[in-house]
């Protein structure tokens, strides 16, 4: 709204608050409330308040609101009014006004709405008085045949106790599942669920309580939520003698806001469970972050998720917690199928559940949950968020197998699964980097392999390629590493083995190759092996690239003295290292 021209003379209320955002035009107000004006006609309290809680205008209804926001005296209604200027709607319910009548207080009440005007150079306030209202709603709990009344009515729980908190009137069908003579003369505190509350107990009231919760147990042990309004009861001296009130039960609606508000937690745990997954690129972070939200927000004793082997429950994938039991888990797996995905166990130690998981209806997994004995039962909701949660899950798992596939082909040979030379040479790295004690490296090589593939096919070659992986993999233990490093070369790293060790592991290998034979191109070249040995010794500081030189040397060393032998590198030398 444009600023008025300035005039000469005293300034007016509007203009000595020009140093705020926006001043409102002097006329504004009474064109808003007079003759034509937009709210000439509205029937209850109309008022324009400035910056500071300045009145601008009220009509004759509003007075009394005008008085209460000049004095200052309500920091609630001004606080209003700042946030309207400020551009936020505001309710006051109830703002209750006192005012000086004929030597007595009198006390009016307003529902006052607050709303933004003029671009934040005002607010508009719009009050109804419920002063009526108030009072007949004051006399109905002040009229004890009238609440009464009211009661039978709306069927609430109606009641009132003495100066000890005895119950000296209950409605006339009992509340609570007891019957009204049951509850007269007995403490009414007994009923609380808080045994603590003593003097803070509506029952013991002495003040006016307006629409207060407190939770009580049923004549059956139920907990019940009542929505309370007590009147404190006073002698004719003002001495407080008891209270009395009116009681609504409104534990299923509690109910329907605790159910209401754990599935929108639920549902934040899902979105934030599959926003996690997306921005994972691991999947093995993906599977153990999913499991430790889950702990908490299912409270329970433990979570894993396995991976299927076929249809075999597989090893665990991620676990966070104490571990279900192994066979319960397998019993269960056992009972899971497309129709039912599903599975429960109930044991003395607690409760498990199952989920099956799937990628495009494959299924890959299962998501364990259990939760130690005495704990609640599954619900409706935890199965629901399995559920959900259970798909997320699947993807990850094939996000991992996709994985784990493509290490295997980067670290292995595709024909015989041996490690390839980059893996090979990588885990020796690791190894002497650990310092992971000696042993012998042997260079393999296959003699007349040529004459295989020339003769009997590129087919007889492989299958003898084949057979050769079967007989290094059989004489390998834990910790030994075998590798085909390409073609028809391989090595074999065999960890803490001396020379005579090695000698005699060279020379089974050569007594179990007889077996290659059947491969051989012709009788004049028989397949055999040709064996280069070269021993580590840690302490001697070799490196990898001369330890695998020296194999290599002496394996062709093998293969000039006649092949289908073995052959030892000399001992390593640093000063024959080059340097």
């Amino acid at each position: 709204m444009a600023r008025s021209p300035a005039t000469s003379g005293p300034a007016s209320e509007t203009e000595q608050n020009s140093d705020n955002e926006g001043v409102l035009d002097e006329a504004a107000p009474h064109s808003l409330l007079s003759g034509g004006g937009a709210l000439e006609q509205y029937p209850g309290a109309v008022l324009l308040a400035g910056h500071n809680g300045i009145v601008l205008h009220a009509n004759e209804q509003a007075e009394p609101i005008a008085a209460l926001l000049k004095s200052a005296g309500h920091e609630e209604l001004r606080e209003a009014v700042r946030s309207a200027i400020l551009g936020t709607a505001a309710q006051v319910n109830p703002l209750v006004v006192t005012a000086e009548d004929a030597d007595r207080s009198v006390e009016r009440a307003f529902d006052v709405t607050v709303l933004p005007w003029s671009e934040g150079a005002a607010a508009l306030l719009l009050g109804r008085d419920v002063t009526l209202e108030r009072s007949l709603r004051s006399a109905l709990v002040e009229s004890r045949q009238r609440y009464k009344d009211l009661v039978e009515i709306s069927n609430d729980f109606a009641w009132e106790t003495d100066g000890e908190g005895r119950f000296v009137f209950v409605s006339p069908r009992g509340a609570l599942g007891y019957q009204a003579t049951e509850l007269v003369g007995a403490l009414a505190a007994d009923l609380l669920l808080d045994d603590g509350a003593g003097d803070r107990s509506p029952f013991s009231a002495r003040e006016t309580i307006d629409a207060a919760e407190m939770w009580v147990r049923s004549a059956d042990g139920e907990n019940l939520c009542l929505l309370s309004t007590v009147l404190p009861l006073t002698s004719e001296r003002g001495a407080w003698i008891g209270a009395r009130g009116v009681c609504r039960d409104i534990t299923q609606l509690r109910g329907q806001e605790a159910d209401l508000a754990e599935a929108q937690n639920r549902e934040r745990l899902f979105s934030y469970i599959v926003n996690m997954v997306r921005r994972e690129l691991e999947p093995t972070r993906m599977l153990g972050a999913t499991a430790e939200a889950l702990m908490p927000a299912l409270a329970l004793t433990g979570v894993s998720i396995h991976g299927f082997v076929g249809d075999k429950l597989g090893q665990v994938l991620a676990q966070s917690g104490r571990a279900a039991d192994a066979d319960d888990l397998a019993a269960l797996a056992e009972l899971l199928s497309p129709e039912k995905p599903d599975a429960e166990l109930q044991r003395n130690s607690g409760a498990v559940l199952v989920r099956a998981t799937s990628f495009r209806e494959e299924a890959n997994g299962m998501l364990c949950v259990w939760r130690a004995a005495g704990c609640p039962d599954w619900s409706a909701e935890d199965r629901s968020l399995l559920n959900n949660i259970s798909g997320q899950v699947g993807l990850a798992i094939k996000q991992l197998a996709r994985q784990t596939e493509m290490e295997v082909l980067s670290t292995t040979d595709p024909l015989t699964g041996l490690n390839n030379r980059r893996s090979f040479t990588a885990l020796l790295e690791k190894r002497f980097a650990a310092d992971g004690g000696g042993g012998a490296l042997f260079y393999v090589d296959l003699d007349n392999f040529k004459q295989v593939n020339d003769t009997r096919g590129h087919q007889a070659g492989d299958e003898a390629l084949l057979d050769v992986a079967a007989l290094l993999r059989e004489q390998t233990r834990a910790g030994d590493l075998a590798a085909r490093l390409g073609g028809d070369e391989f090595a074999l790293f065999l960890a803490d083995m001396d020379q005579a060790a090695a000698e005699r592991k060279a020379n089974l290998l050569l007594e179990l190759s007889e077996r290659l034979r059947v491969y051989s191109g012709s009788a004049e070249h028989p397949l055999g092996l040709s064996l280069g040995i070269a021993l580590y010794e840690p302490q001697k500081g070799e490196s990898l690239d001369s330890l695998m030189l020296r194999a290599d040397e002496a394996m062709y060393g093998a293969k000039r003295a006649g092949k289908n032998s073995l052959n030892f590198a000399p001992a390593f030398d640093r000063r024959k290292a080059a340097p």
